[in-house]
């Protein structure tokens, strides 16, 4: 039985489409396109893209993709801790077969045995710590391995500053201690101008904002409406452009003219005057 990468490109070859068509019908970029047909996950952007892309390229060739996304679980799984119980239970295994091979009733003095216990006791309790501590430790270096693999994704959703932000940024210096969406700020100036943001998603799309400072303030695709806040100028990336309405201070944002051609994915600046600049990819 053929895999299910194999299964995908013997159906995009009897499709007699190219791969520059698909993308264009799917809306799925072609670079992704060519890291599922490869089954090279690490290509693919964050999680939620990358599973609706799976399963919109599966169902566009009439594929099922239950396969493919238990393959791309495995490749995103972090490995798996063994359990905490068993170090411990390892080590009053020893502590009891240790006490099983002392003859204390061959000493004559109480004393003396209880003291054996004691010391016997301690060393248990010394050796539970380390091993608590060597728990610890490899927690520790469990949430830097994610939060690693969280900053490969960000990179793979080519949220990469171009020139044009740059002269931005340039003209409007980041300045620190602030804090945006039920958070304190501090110490902003005139410039420094908090906007109320309001996203309404009509169909399926995915939208993406940074703010002044290049914090991500919000990241999702799903049907609905959104309200959030932050700094001007504001950085949008909108999957679907048909289906979003963007609002800022209650006002309607017009960005069709960031719209890239028949992709309907536009990526943009919107200025403390609510005027869009767009940005090239």
């Amino acid at each position: 039985m053929e895999s299910w990468n194999e299964q995908l490109k013997t159906k995009i070859l009897e499709s007699e489409l190219s791969i520059k068509e698909i993308s264009d019908k799917t809306k799925i970029p072609s670079k992704f396109i060519e890291a599922i047909q490869k089954a090279d996950f690490k290509k693919l952007p964050a999680e939620i893209f990358a599973r609706s892309q799976i399963n919109r390229l599966f169902k566009f060739l009439g594929i099922d993709p239950s396969e493919a996304l238990k393959d791309y679980e495995e490749f995103i799984s972090p490995l798996e801790i063994s359990s905490e119980d068993e170090p411990l239970a390892d080590t009053n295994s020893k502590f009891q077969n240790f006490l099983d091979n002392l003859n204390l009733s061959s000493f004559d003095n109480t004393y003396f045995k209880y003291g054996i216990i004691l010391v016997i006791s301690i060393i248990l309790l010394i050796l539970m710590f380390a091993i608590t501590d060597d728990e610890e430790i490899a927690s520790s270096e469990s949430i830097k391995q994610e939060k690693s693999l969280e900053s490969l994704e960000i990179e793979n959703q080519d949220l990469l500053i171009s020139s044009s932000e740059e002269e931005l940024f340039n003209e409007n210096p980041i300045k620190e201690d602030l804090f945006l969406n039920n958070e304190t700020i501090d110490d902003l100036s005139q410039k420094d101008l908090l906007r109320k943001i309001e996203i309404v998603i009509e169909g399926e799309s995915w939208v993406v904002v940074f703010d002044k400072n290049e914090r991500l303030l919000y990241e999702l695709m799903q049907t609905g409406s959104y309200e959030l806040s932050g700094i001007s100028p504001l950085r949008f990336k909108i999957g679907y452009a048909p289906a979003t309405n963007l609002y800022i201070d209650n006002q309607k944002i017009s960005f069709s003219r960031a719209i890239k051609g028949a992709t309907n994915y536009a990526h943009f600046w919107v200025n403390e005057a609510n005027k869009v600049e767009s940005i090239r990819d």
